[in-house]
């Protein structure tokens, strides 16, 4: 019986280690997916880019000025560059603000939309 007990408790001990191990991939220190991103805007336009390296995810938010997530992007362990126009025409005038992000650190861009307002020119003519 003792033998019995003895040989549960190490099957238990060793299924444990293995459960922990499978958990975080068999990786004790994963290290997270470095990348490189660039953020530019014309009048109508957001252009994100973002290069990583394979193997890792990295995610890409745009949110409004309360913390909203507007449009969320997953780049995947495979992809490699990502690209993508975010229309900003139908956006009201407002800050947002775009996060990248690999887990462990961020990139964090904001934005401001202005509308300016078109100039009246008032004119009189006199004649004399």
């Amino acid at each position: 019986m003792k033998t019995f007990v003895k040989t549960f408790a190490l099957a238990l001990s060793l299924s444990a280690v293995s459960l922990v191990a499978s958990a975080n991939g068999g990786k004790e220190n994963a290290s997270p997916t470095s990348y490189k991103s660039a953020v530019f805007a014309s009048a109508t336009t957001l252009n994100v880019m973002v290069e990583k390296e394979m193997g890792g995810r990295v995610e890409i938010r745009l949110k409004d000025a309360g913390g909203r997530v507007l449009h969320t992007n997953y780049l995947q362990k495979k992809d490699g560059k990502f690209w993508s126009k975010f229309d900003l025409s139908n956006l009201a005038d407002g800050t947002y603000r775009v996060e990248i992000t690999n887990g462990a650190e961020s990139t964090v861009k904001d934005i401001t939309l202005s509308t300016q307002s078109p100039v009246n020119v008032n004119r009189t003519i006199a004649m004399y």
